[in-house]
């Protein structure tokens, strides 16, 4: 689970630093052609596009910051689930081990530790 958030993490970068590079790489091209031919081209306000560009790297860094949040509390709540379900395996070995009745005792403390391994 965690290496699947640290590719995420990774790509998240590397989109991030692909977007920078699109952003200089803009400013070069405009730089340079308003140096050839003294005017912009006439495509399309290149203000308009960096301003674009500015707002999708917005978009993005909080699609980030939001993708961070999930992974702590997708964390959280595995950890919170584990110790659930270690604390009730144990509570059934207590119940059998002091004679009280559990129907299906073993096949439950199985299940349980079953759980608790695939949520590791």
């Amino acid at each position: 689970m965690e290496t699947a958030v640290e590719n995420l993490e990774l790509m998240f970068s590397k989109s991030e630093a692909g977007l920078d590079h699109i952003e200089k790489r803009l400013k070069l091209d405009l730089t340079n052609h308003t140096a050839e031919n003294g005017r912009f081209p006439e495509v399309e306000n290149p203000a308009m596009m960096l301003e674009r560009l500015r707002a999708i790297k917005d978009k993005h860094t909080a699609l980030c910051s939001q993708m961070t949040e999930i992974a702590a509390a997708q964390k959280e709540s595995m950890f919170s689930t584990r110790e659930n379900i270690n604390r009730a395996a144990a509570l059934i070995q207590h119940f059998a081990q002091t004679g009280m009745e559990v129907h299906s005792h073993a096949e439950s403390v199985q299940k349980l530790e079953e759980l608790s391994i695939k949520i590791k």
